[in-house]
């Protein structure tokens, strides 16, 4: 999968758990204070993530990005 494919699926599973249209979305976007995503939001991302991109994202990983961009930055390093 590349890059762009890793950040489209990204940003599309953003914008389902968020309930917002991917169009909505940017990577400077914060995943709390922007898109609302709290603990067990952030659980549900991580478990979408792991099934889209086949990666693995431990609940505490999932805490430690702050924007989309971070996120994306994650699932790549993961995918390395």
């Amino acid at each position: 999968m590349s890059a762009v494919d890793v950040t489209d699926a990204v940003y599309e599973t953003v914008a389902l758990v968020a309930k917002r249209e991917r169009q909505e979305l940017n990577g400077d976007m914060k995943i709390a204070e922007d898109l609302g995503l709290k603990s067990m939001s952030r659980i549900e991302l991580a478990a979408l993530l792991e099934e889209t991109l086949d990666v693995k994202i431990n609940n505490f990983e999932i805490r430690n990005p702050k924007t989309i961009t971070d996120l994306i930055a994650l699932v790549n390093k993961k995918k390395a």
